[in-house]
């Protein structure tokens, strides 16, 4: 196979044309220089101008959530603007649909509930009439919104305490209002009916093609095991992981899959829970071109989220505390040690560490422990989102060779709503991307789907561009340029994914995983011009998996 006339840009601005050969690319050039590659065998594309680019790697996205969340009902501000067509949604649903009632995506402050502060509460989807236990979780999966009859199934009562690194909201006089906050949602899922085996088929196929559409060949799925119970709906477990390699098996997949394991969940993870579950899953896995999923990376929930105040932060919240790490210990230096010893372990068993933190002392804290312990850089450990970090930790991240994963698309949609907890100055600050770029940090770019929508051009967006949804003309400086883009996107998570001598980048000698745009995109021009373009073909491996070409 062999494609002319492409555009590859913003990697490559001379090249015109790739050859492939059983899968591989063999050569890059222009046209003319290439032609005597081919023969008469060979199949030709004329791309008629348009951008190709090597397939995006979104490097930390919740494949199966993806799909699971569309099984369920859709309370997402897009479609429940208010409480009443929430109570609308929920009540058509139940016509349809026994048993536990699920729901997606609900946005913190998008209208005054009953609860403290105007939250959600129980008392506010009663006019839904709907008697069945209901679960709504929030769009990022760290709160859920429950119904009288799902609290009183879990046993929540006025005397139950909250769980480590959890928070069951109360009234004034103390009474469970129905929303719960990080660890405290598996109080609810794990009463919950597992999906069946079809059900989580059903949601990794729904997830595949949306990805292949959006030109996403490969990603990395944060955290499937035991301690996924307190996230979304708590179903993400190993039996997901097996669905995965189910697939694979029978070629149905047509995705890369580096799955990291999760064994504490949101809060009051142990070092004895990381010991069983690494000691139950056997040796990590080696990134191979010959299999499409990986198991090599352990994830550890560090701290919680600023929109909860349950990140572990330098500087008090609007409250006057400052959060905690939310691993097991009832001091701040016990909580560190937990968490510094759960590295140790894991990296001394070779596992790569993808540690969620948004809090600036738990980057910290983190960098405390991989400075003591002289980690090995070749694992690539890495911190998941790092949306506050103190300046003096820049330096600090790239000479411990402790990578960023960030999500730009989280902040461009909470915008200024975080301000309130935070501070203004405060606010301003997360994810400084050039800052990071400027201490030689690896940046990996990714969406956190499903807390954003699965749209590479979005990451791309608003990586290249530092405004809010609210604030469009704002600008800090501290923006991408479109190659840096592009390439966090692409070669730096096949890098953090330890695949980096055989993908992500369109060259000699790495696997033909490639997207044909349907246009060609003047990324100089316009970040507009890169969400335009739509996805006209996937290939994967070389195999046409998405789209068609003539």
């Amino acid at each position: 196979m062999a494609f002319k006339n492409v555009n590859l840009e913003p990697f490559d601005l001379t090249s015109n044309a790739v050859v492939i050969e059983d899968g591989l690319i063999i050569a890059v050039g222009t046209w003319p220089d290439l032609e005597p590659l081919v023969d008469s065998q060979t199949k030709i594309i004329d791309g008629s101008g348009c951008t190709m680019i090597p397939g995006i790697d979104d490097s930390h996205l919740h494949g199966y959530m993806v799909g699971r969340r569309l099984s369920g009902v859709d309370v997402s501000p897009e479609s429940c603007p208010d409480l009443r067509s929430v109570n609308e949604s929920l009540r058509a649903y139940a016509k349809t649909h026994d048993g536990w009632i699920r729901g997606f995506g609900w946005v913190s402050g998008g209208f005054p509930g009953a609860g403290p502060d105007s939250t959600p509460s129980a008392s506010d989807l009663a006019s839904s009439d709907v008697k069945q236990p209901i679960i709504l979780t929030d769009f990022s999966g760290h709160q859920a919104w429950c119904n009288a009859e799902a609290m009183a199934l879990a046993g929540i009562t006025a005397d139950t305490e909250n769980p480590p690194g959890g928070v069951i909201v109360r009234d004034a006089q103390g009474l469970p209002t129905g929303l719960l906050l990080e660890a405290a949602v598996q109080m609810v899922t794990k009463i919950m009916p597992p999906p069946s085996e079809r059900e989580i088929r059903q949601s990794l196929l729904t997830a595949r093609d949306l990805l292949l559409a959006d030109g996403i060949t490969s990603f990395t799925e944060p955290g499937l095991g035991p301690g996924a119970a307190s996230l979304d709906d708590g179903s993400a477990s190993l039996a997901v992981l097996e669905g995965y390699r189910r697939l694979a098996s029978e070629g149905e997949l047509n995705l890369r899959v580096n799955a990291m394991l999760l064994f504490g969940g949101l809060g009051g993870t142990t070092l004895d829970n990381v010991i069983d579950g690494l000691e139950n899953s056997g040796p990590p896995e080696k990134a191979d071109p010959r299999k499409l999923v990986t198991v090599n990376q352990l994830k550890v929930f560090a701290d919680g989220i600023p929109r909860s105040r349950t990140a572990w932060m330098s500087e008090p919240y609007d409250t006057c505390d400052h959060g905690h790490l939310t691993v097991d210990g009832d001091s701040d230096e016990a909580r560190v040690a937990t968490l510094q010893n759960i590295m140790g372990h894991a990296a001394a068993k070779g596992w790569q560490l993808g540690i969620h933190a948004t809090g600036d002392e738990t980057v910290s804290a983190i960098l405390g422990g991989a400075e003591r312990a002289n980690f090995d850089n070749s694992l690539r450990h890495y911190i998941i989102h790092g949306d506050i970090v103190k300046p003096s930790d820049f330096q600090r991240l790239g000479e411990a060779g402790v990578g960023l994963n960030v999500q730009p698309g989280i902040r461009w949609m909470v915008g200024r709503n975080v301000e309130r907890v935070l501070g203004q100055e405060r606010a301003s600050r997360r994810l400084q991307l050039r800052q990071i770029k400027t201490a030689g940090v690896s940046l990996s770019l990714s969406s956190d789907a499903p807390v954003t929508k699965v749209d590479w051009r979005h990451i791309y967006a608003t990586a290249t561009r530092r405004n809010y949804r609210e604030d469009p003309a704002l600008d800090d400086g501290q923006a991408l340029t479109p190659l840096e883009a592009m390439t966090a996107l692409t070669a730096t998570p096949a890098f953090q994914a330890h695949s980096e001598l055989w993908r992500g980048a369109i060259l000699p000698g790495k696997i033909a995983d490639l997207v044909l745009l349907d246009q060609r995109v003047d990324w100089n021009e316009s970040v507009v011009a890169g969400i335009s373009a739509r996805t006209r073909a996937v290939f994967l491996g070389g195999k046409l998996v998405f789209g068609g070409v003539a």
